[in-house]
């Protein structure tokens, strides 16, 4: 009993099919003569010739019968392939010369074989090995019984003829398992002798024990008849569940590789290895659809993948199975020429095909071509299973085609098609991988707000692709161009030297910073180019290097950097330095340990007095908070305030110095000392709805007067939304608070909205009272404003006074009050309290019932 050999796929090939096949048929038909040379001397008697010729037809159709339709017996998990051949072994041996068994075995295997159109290395070396078979049988029962078989022969001749057949099976199973050595890793042999000489040992006691009852009386043969008719029964029922059984195992096994499949080629090609393994296929085709009419095809053969000529949508064969939904040709089936052609063209006899339908559409194509075994071809069922596989690979590619579109949408920017942040973070990464270095441009536009409030959202994404569309036109479509937000693109570009980033980066700005014409509109950018580079190779120093942890993501967070330096800077382009990293962590640290620093005590209060210049009375002082860091040391408002108001937390802030100063100036109530404090204002704290309910539950709470509190704001402040600040300071002042204009004359110095504000007093600016002793024209400012202040009837504070003749100049101006360095600088409340006693006397006042503090001289 042999299977048709093929070479199996392995990793480690020692040699091909091409080299072992040829070497094997030569040896094995060597073998083959020698021992039918020996057979032939052996064998004695005659046969009658009227009975031999009929014999011979016999046992030639019993070995194509045999060989044609094989059974399938399921041993544990493995489907065994039993040919039967040793049925017709047997009976001839028995009944027939030992040559006529040779014949007719090598005339049904070479009748089959060119009917399939196998290639002549197949069919030689499997002819070798039913030569030797059949050959090695004859020889061993010739041996023990030294004489031609007779009929009614019994006792030693059934023992010689099973040994016979079984020695056949035996050489035939060891020279297939050594020939599959040769060609690489293969079961072992052990294996392939137990599993061929279970089967051939079934069988031969099958053929004897059916004979003796053939020939046990007129009745044998009915009771054979009617024996064969129950087994064909039984094996019928028997095959049909093991077909489903099969059929579900691999399906299941089939649906989970294809819920693995990804869209790189190894898990295609594994797929297809399990399509061609569950059919015992010489080769499994995948053909996808390109939308050209051309379809790319993939094959997996016994030796692996295999070159597989692609063909176009008109193929018969696919025309076919795209009208029927599925297709079974073999070359015995059809006498059409295109059919035959393709046929051909496949370099295969007995092909099946399926078509990978999604909806109406089809995706392509599955095929399996031949079978592995000898005699075995495709069933119709074979056809359906197929066709539910195609089903699942269908529903794979569909898959497939949605996580690339969901891909396609993760990585790139809706509007414009350019990648976005995520797309160019990844294309990044691939650029910088093994040390290769990169740099990205980062240029922002900063027009998109103006353009998307005074032409629309569909003229400002109408701008956006204008600009994507000039990126990509500079920079050339090897380099990734991505829209990161809002109207800020960036350029992925190979590491090059600092002095061509700073041209390219030139260049980008000159041509898409330049003027858009949008429906007649010219729009004129304010653009502004940033950039971080990673030199090719470079180690951890000076902040580049992979070593350091410098990805592509921490590279486009450098070049934001270096934009917003641009920008600050009114500079077109500029390239990240580390010092510009280090503002800007100082700055997250700031953010991110304020609450903190809230809570540990560590936002402190400094006051800096303020005093009445014609009584020189000390009437109040100015509230000014400081942040006293571990790290950084005393850290100025200037620095931490705009920072926290970007996260919300200045409300936290405004609360925890109204708390501490209304604290204090209970304490100064309590000990009879009139003094008001003043404290800044947020616009942030003016836009809070609930502020002014805020500022009275403070009040309430600490039993402060609410004419000892003074709010200071700045024109700008009330200038960003007038409509909604306006409100809260007239609340605020309808409370008794005092408001106060900060930094006179610097801002919007609206006539208009000073008039319309609820304020008690304004501040010059420390720029005009500190220029006033050497410019006219800070004097005649500084004049003016106390001017104006006085005939609207405000009370007018200088600030920022430093010097005896500016104190004395403001006082001969009938300013109201000064404050500044002349008189102390802000200082931490156990300082001021010091000041307070050395510099002040405490003089009772019987009309308020409380102390001033006069200046001493």
């Amino acid at each position: 009993m042999t299977d048709n050999l093929h070479p199996s796929e392995s990793p480690r090939r020692t040699y091909s099919a091409g080299q072992v096949f040829p070497v094997v048929a030569g040896l094995m038909f060597v073998v083959a003569a020698a021992i039918w040379v020996l057979v032939a001397q052996m064998s004695a008697g005659t046969v009658d010739p009227d009975y031999l010729l009929p014999g011979m037809l016999v046992l030639l159709v019993a070995f194509l019968a045999g060989e044609l339709f094989p059974l399938h017996i399921e041993v544990r998990r493995e489907t065994l392939l039993v040919s039967g051949s040793e049925l017709p072994m047997v009976l001839g041996l028995l009944l027939l010369p030992a040559w006529t068994i040779g014949v007719t075995h090598v005339a049904a295997g070479a009748l089959v074989f060119m009917f399939r159109r196998d290639s002549w290395r197949n069919i030689a070396v499997n002819l070798s090995f039913i030569a030797t078979e059949t050959g090695a049988a004859a020889f061993v029962m010739l041996a023990i019984t030294g004489s031609a078989p007779t009929a009614g022969a019994v006792g030693l001749q059934y023992l010689a003829v099973a040994l016979g057949v079984l020695s056949g099976a035996l050489l035939s199973a060891v020279a297939v398992g050594l020939t599959y050595r040769l060609l690489g890793p293969a079961e072992p042999l052990g294996k392939v002798i137990v599993r061929s000489m279970v089967s051939a040992l079934a069988i031969v006691t099958f053929a004897l024990v059916g004979y003796t009852v053939w020939m046990a009386g007129p009745f044998g043969p009915w009771l054979c008849v009617a024996l064969a008719g129950v087994l064909a029964v039984l094996y019928r029922t028997y095959f049909v569940f093991l077909r489903q059984h099969a059929d579900l195992t691999r399906m299941y096994s089939f649906v989970r590789e294809v819920g693995r499949v990804g869209t790189v080629i190894e898990g295609w090609r594994a797929v297809l290895e399990q399509v061609r393994d569950q059919f015992n296929a010489e080769v499994a085709v995948l053909r996808l659809d390109e939308g050209d009419g051309e379809l790319a095809a993939m094959a997996v053969g016994p030796e692996g993948t295999r070159e597989e000529r692609p063909v176009r949508d008109n193929d018969p064969l696919l025309v076919e199975a795209r009208s029927k939904g599925r297709v079974r040709v073999s070359t015995d089936r059809t006498m059409d020429t295109g059919v035959l052609a393709a046929l051909a063209d496949r370099q295969a006899w007995d092909v099946l095909v399926v078509p990978l339908r999604s909806g109406d559409r089809d995706r392509g194509y599955l095929e399996l071509h031949d079978r592995l075994s000898r005699w075995d071809r495709f069933r119709d069922e074979d056809l359906r299973v197929l066709e539910t596989l195609g089903g699942h690979v269908a529903t794979a590619l569909d898959n497939l085609r949605l996580l690339e579109s969901l891909r396609h949408e993760a990585y790139h920017d809706a509007i414009t098609g350019l990648r976005n942040r995520v797309g160019l973070t990844v294309a990044g990464q691939e650029l910088m991988a093994d040390g290769r270095g990169g740099a990205i441009l980062l240029v922002e536009l900063d027009v998109l707000s103006q353009v998307n409030n005074a032409l629309g959202h569909d003229r400002g994404e109408l701008l956006l692709r204008m600009a994507g569309e000039r990126l990509v036109t500079i920079v050339g479509p090897s380099r990734p161009v991505a829209r990161i937000e809002a109207d800020r693109f960036a350029v992925l570009t190979e590491s090059l030297p600092e002095g061509e980033l700073l041209t390219l980066g030139a260049e980008v700005l000159r041509e898409v910073g330049a003027g858009y014409s949008i429906d007649g509109i010219e729009v004129d950018p304010q653009g502004a180019v940033g950039i971080a580079f990673v030199p090719a190779g470079s180690v951890a120093s000076a902040g580049f290097g992979t070593e350091s942890g410098l990805d592509a993501s921490t590279l486009l967070q450098r070049a934001e950097m270096a934009m917003l330096a641009a920008k600050v800077k009114q500079e077109s382009v500029q390239i990240y330095r580390p010092s510009m990293g280090e503002v800007y962590r100082r700055r997250f640290q700031l953010v991110t340990q304020f609450r903190q620093a809230v809570e540990q005590g560590r936002i402190i209060v400094h006051y800096q007095p303020k005093v009445d210049l014609a009584h020189r009375e000390l009437v109040g002082v100015e509230a000014l908070v400081r942040w006293m860091h571990p790290e950084f040391g005393l850290v100025s408002p200037a620095e931490f305030v705009e920072a926290i108001e970007a996260t919300g937390s200045i409300d936290i802030l405004l609360e925890h110095v109204l708390d501490s100063v209304l604290a204090q100036l209970w304490q100064w109530r309590s000990a009879g000392v009139h003094i008001a404090a003043s404290v800044n204002l947020s616009v942030h704290n003016l836009l809070a709805e609930d502020f002014p309910a805020t500022v009275a539950a403070a009040l309430r709470r600490h039993q402060v007067p609410a004419q000892l509190l003074t709010f200071e704001i700045t024109e700008s402040n009330v200038m960003t939304d007038p409509e909604h600040s306006l409100p809260v300071l007239r609340r605020l002042h309808a409370m008794g608070i005092r408001l106060s204009v900060d930094d006179f004359g610097t801002g919007y110095s609206s006539l208009a909205y000073l008039r319309r504000l609820p304020i008690d007093e304004i501040k010059i600016d420390r720029s005009f009272v500190q220029g006033m002793g050497t410019d006219l024209s800070d004097l005649a400012i500084v004049r003016a404003i106390v001017d104006l202040g006085h005939s609207l009837g405000l009370r007018v504070v200088a600030e920022g006074v430093e010097e005896e003749a500016a104190r004395d100049a403001l006082r001969e101006m009938e300013c109201d009050e000064a404050q500044g360095f002349l008189i102390s600088r802000p200082m931490p409340l156990d300082r001021f309290e010091a000041w307070l006693q050395s510099r002040t006397v405490s003089i009772y006042d019987p009309a308020s019932t409380t102390h001033v503090l006069r200046m001493m001289s």
